[in-house]
């Protein structure tokens, strides 16, 4: 273990300012390993490699300091939490991680690409503000990550950031009264005047068309289509595929057969015969550490044209719990996922392949690995995508979506619209100072802590301090299955 920890922290241990943490990196440490104490135990060498990824830029910071973000919103008095808007109630269901780089487009069965949120391992219910200053603040951090390559483009979207969020929190405010006052809920599916979602639709649409993923990572020989192995991406050296231990690998089929039967419209079971399949390390930022795999499966025919890879990825308890009173709760990990899923999309079929499983006792999300079904990425926000005007309107989309979501019926509550919009009606306009202003200190806030997570790093070790205990190690055919990156 110690070596593959060294090798994936070797471009951390450099010359530090400091041999000691200030006290704002001790808490931002303290959340993260409280929150990871487990999967620290159990697969150091992944946690290791998240931490890593965190520290390569602002967004992978902010992606996977999720534990962090929650401790400062429930800090009693802190500046995140502060509100003359606040609700205990009702909570409303969400993703528990709206940033920016979590919402994308999906490919519905009639094949319509709608802006939907796409990840969630966090889903569950939660206080509005919580979500809506998430959100918010990733807009800041993505505005300090636009146009990276020229310094003056980038500055002016950092100099109009509080404008930004505060256009998305207007949005989400003249939102949220239209649901209050019997609007329908209705799906994003075109780009608008939106020149990110612009590039997002073009792209999505092509790559849907020419099936781009098979190219990607798929081999077709002789008529037989087998998955790649190794780096797929020289530019992405740690993202890579791998076999697949035999113990997990003769489990698919039932995993598969199991997720069939949680689809709203399932296909034949032969749909899901199974190909090929590997382990993929590397991939996301907070959920590095977990169980990842790809499996190619036959799809609708026999034709090596059409066949279908899934994703299927580990999920566990959200590590931003902790709101729900008592009596309200999901029955299972995977219906926490897929049920929030469908009641959050504009349609239950936005992503018809969408469901869940169980693995080697692993609770896991299986999704259709499709190239098409693009991300919104602060990489992209480049030239005309990375100024202030294009943010502005992107926000402006990001939070009419968000006030969508939240105005979702649920057990809690048949009408939270009503409720949230009865709270801001009060003065809608302070309403959007308050939220800017707390998007653009905490955002910021962000920015500097992603610099002292790395200074905290190279001071505490890969691991920020902390001690694997050996007798939490996993039986050994979890130990196989989690795995570690090659060399």
């Amino acid at each position: 273990m110690s070596a593959r920890v060294t090798w994936i922290a070797l471009g951390l241990l450099g010359a530090c300012a400091s041999s000691e943490v200030s006290p704002r990196e001790a808490t931002v440490a303290s959340a993260m390993t409280r929150a990871d104490h487990a999967l620290i135990d159990a697969r150091p060498v992944l946690v290791a490699g998240k931490y890593a990824r965190m520290t390569e830029d602002v967004i992978g910071y902010y992606r996977g300091s999720v534990p962090v973000f929650a401790h400062d919103f429930k800090e009693a008095g802190g500046p995140l939490s502060r509100s003359r808007f606040a609700l205990d109630a009702p909570l409303v269901l969400g993703t528990g991680d709206p940033h920016l780089e979590n919402f994308g487009v999906l490919a519905a069965a009639d094949g319509t690409l709608g802006l939907e949120p796409n990840d969630f391992d966090t889903a569950d219910y939660y206080p509005y503000l919580f979500e809506l200053r998430r959100m918010l603040a990733s807009l800041v951090v993505a505005a300090h990550g636009a146009n990276s390559d020229d310094p003056s483009a980038r500055q002016a979207t950092v100099d109009r950031r509080r404008e930004i969020a505060r256009t998305a929190a207007v949005a989400y405010a003249s939102s949220m009264k239209a649901y209050a006052e019997g609007a329908a809920r209705q799906p994003v599916v075109d780009a608008g005047t939106s020149t990110i979602l612009a590039d997002l639709w073009k792209r999505g649409k092509r790559d849907l068309a020419a099936r781009q993923e098979l190219a990607d990572v798929t081999v077709l020989s002789g008529g037989v289509r087998t998955l790649k192995r190794g780096v797929l991406d020289p530019a992405s050296p740690l993202n890579t595929y791998a076999d697949l231990p035999a113990s997990p690998r003769a489990a698919l089929p039932e995993v598969l057969a199991e997720y069939r039967r949680s689809l709203v419209a399932p296909p034949a079971p032969e749909f899901f015969t199974v190909l090929d399949s590997v382990r993929e390390f590397g991939s996301g930022v907070a959920s590095w550490p977990r169980v990842r795999a790809i499996v190619l499966v036959r799809g609708p025919s026999d034709d090596p044209a059409d066949d279908m890879l899934l994703e299927v990825k580990e999920e566990a308890d959200p590590q931003s719990a902790g709101w729900t009173p008592p009596g309200v709760h999901f029955d299972t990990i995977q219906s926490r996922v897929t049920s929030v899923a469908r009641r959050i999309w504009a349609r239950p079929d936005a992503a018809p392949l969408w469901g869940a499983s169980t693995w080697m006792g692993l609770p896991v999300q299986v999704r259709a690995e499709l190239t098409g079904q693009k991300t919104l990425r602060v990489s992209r926000l480049v030239g005309d995508r990375g100024t202030p005007e294009a943010l502005a309107s992107l926000g402006q989309v990001l939070g009419s979506l968000l006030a969508r979501v939240h105005a979702t019926p649920s057990p809690v509550s048949s009408q939270p619209a009503v409720a949230i919009w009865a709270r801001l009606a009060s003065d809608p306009a302070y309403f959007a100072d308050e939220q800017a202003d707390a998007a653009l200190a905490y955002g910021d806030q962000a920015a500097a802590d992603a610099a002292g997570f790395s200074h905290s790093l190279s001071v505490l070790g890969p691991l920020l301090g902390s001690v694997v205990e050996a007798s939490d190690s996993p039986p050994p055919d979890l130990a196989a299955l989690y795995g570690a990156p090659p060399l």
